[in-house]
């Protein structure tokens, strides 16, 4: 889905980079492609890519990873539930303060743009939503909807990496009334919904004109999860 945004409701911090340093399961250090993969942070902060000044656009693209899960769930009855949270005690903790720097920086950001705290434990099964099995499928669908987006709008760049350029994506969706679930995997619904966001605008410098449909601009900086 496609949807103008005013600047002012896309909120953003070069922290949020951070965020993907939080330790998860299997990876003490946070997520491995950080400072390595090409379009993970340290990028530019967003400001840097696209003018603030003109609009700017959101693509949502949701995908119903619920029904996946739920096809993988039938599929393979070996597959069993367990309990969640799983993650590293240092990782909540890592994460709180994150969110507590962000919130001491930003007094006017309303609770609405942060994560909230998980309250005791739920069941689900990592391998019914591994991301490895249905994040291809997701991002198809992506691409059609930024191709679409292109062809109304061909002057415009769109940037499929919006975490790794500082914004505070939960709260730019909280501004398009989309609520994102970051408890993974999450509790097990048929209907459980996730979204690949996109943020589009006119470009800031003649570099990132070219690249047109970019991905990353490499400069300045700062993932969240999905």
């Amino acid at each position: 889905m496609i949807h103008k945004i005013s600047p002012t409701d896309v909120p953003y911090d070069r922290l949020i980079a951070g965020i993907c340093r939080t330790p998860f399961y299997k990876h003490a250090q946070g997520c491995p492609n950080y400072h390595h993969k090409h379009n993970c942070p340290p990028q530019a902060l967003i400001t840097y890519l696209l003018d603030f000044e003109q609009e700017l656009f959101v693509i949502s693209t949701a995908f119903n990873v619920g029904a996946f899960a739920e096809r993988m769930r039938i599929a393979h009855p070996e597959w069993k539930e367990s309990s969640y949270p799983d993650t590293p005690a240092k990782g909540a903790v890592f994460l709180q303060d994150m969110v507590l720097r962000l919130q001491e920086k930003h007094p006017e950001w309303p609770k609405e743009y942060f994560p909230p705290q998980s309250d005791g434990s739920w069941e689900s099964s990592r391998n019914w939503y591994n991301p490895r099995r249905w994040q291809g499928i997701a991002r198809k669908e992506r691409d059609t909807e930024v191709q679409t987006f292109k062809a109304m709008h061909p002057d415009l760049v769109v940037n499929t990496f919006p975490e790794a350029h500082g914004i505070n994506v939960t709260g730019m969706m909280h501004n398009l009334d989309i609520t994102l679930n970051w408890q993974w995997p999450p509790p097990h619904d048929p209907q459980n919904m996730t979204y690949l966001v996109a943020i589009a605008g006119h470009a800031k410098n003649s570099s990132v004109a070219e690249c047109n449909y970019c991905s990353s601009a490499r400069n300045p900086l700062q993932k969240q999860t999905l």
